[in-house]
């Protein structure tokens, strides 16, 4: 963390304070993303923003932009389909922000949250969604793995049958999100997951030679990284895991080291 790039942070923060003490219309601002933990600011850090607003104002905000500091700069401004938006500045900085009220808070999924103005009933609503907030399911490591493994014969399937872009999809997103999680059931047992939410996020911080080694492998071509993923599983996991698929993973190796389909009985 730059003591620069917190003092940026912390004055764009004062200033969405400040409007929202100055409108009646508004409870609270609720910090989220790095907000949430300072010790994650750093020049890339975004506003991530959760505004409380009395239950006639809420849609009155949703649909103007007027009240965001900046807003004369804003070149993008994007409504997602749970009614979150996404901002781009002129500059390249970023908001993240959502119109609520309690009621709708109280339901919202947190894993971390900085009440950053409360002006009634925020900090009760944060605690309830807190206590309704759960994390990203995950099957256990055995069932993890063997997801892993058919992953990656359905990726490289995909992409002999000519669909590549699905494909590449399976073996770069779906089969290396199964990886990070198997190695970090096996490798971490018991540990609090980095992100709840998003297997990708902060995976350097538990692992960071393995994500190297992953980063490097998710840039070859969609086979070469299908492999790469196989053997990176096979080094980190085949000694250390008792229940590690060995017989498994032959087979899926010798569907990717072929070059036609998979034998049929």
């Amino acid at each position: 963390m730059s003591d620069k790039h917190q003092a940026a942070f912390d004055v764009y923060t004062h200033r969405l304070i400040a409007w929202a003490r100055g409108d009646d219309r508004v409870l609270g601002v609720l910090l989220l993303g790095s907000g949430a933990d300072r010790a994650r600011i750093d020049a890339w850090s975004d506003h991530d923003i959760a505004v409380i607003a009395h239950p006639e104002a809420v849609e009155e905000l949703r649909g103007t932009t007027a009240w965001i500091p900046d807003a004369q700069s804003l070149v993008a401004v994007g409504r997602e389909w749970h009614d979150g938006f996404k901002a781009l500045f002129s500059d390249g900085r970023v908001i993240e922000y959502a119109v609520t009220d309690l009621a709708g808070l109280a339901a919202f999924p947190i894993a971390a949250a900085h009440i950053a103005y409360d002006a009634g009933g925020v900090v009760d609503a944060v605690g309830q969604a807190r206590a309704l907030t759960r994390p990203r399911s995950v099957s256990d490591a055995p069932a993890t793995a063997a997801v892993l493994l058919v992953q990656l014969v359905v990726g490289v399937g995909r992409l002999r049958r000519g669909e590549r872009l699905s494909g590449a999809n399976v073996i770069r997103s779906e089969a290396a999100a199964s990886l990070i999680d198997l190695i970090v059931q096996v490798r971490h047992p018991g540990r609090a997951r980095p992100d709840p939410f998003d297997v990708w996020r902060r995976f350097e911080h538990v692992e960071p030679e393995a994500a190297a080694a992953l980063d490097a492998f998710l840039a070859r071509p969609a086979e070469e990284a299908a492999l790469g993923i196989l053997s990176l599983a096979e080094a980190l996991l085949e000694k250390a895991w008792a229940g590690w698929p060995a017989a498994g993973a032959r087979a899926v190796r010798g569907v990717l080291e072929g070059a036609g389909m998979p034998a049929r009985a």
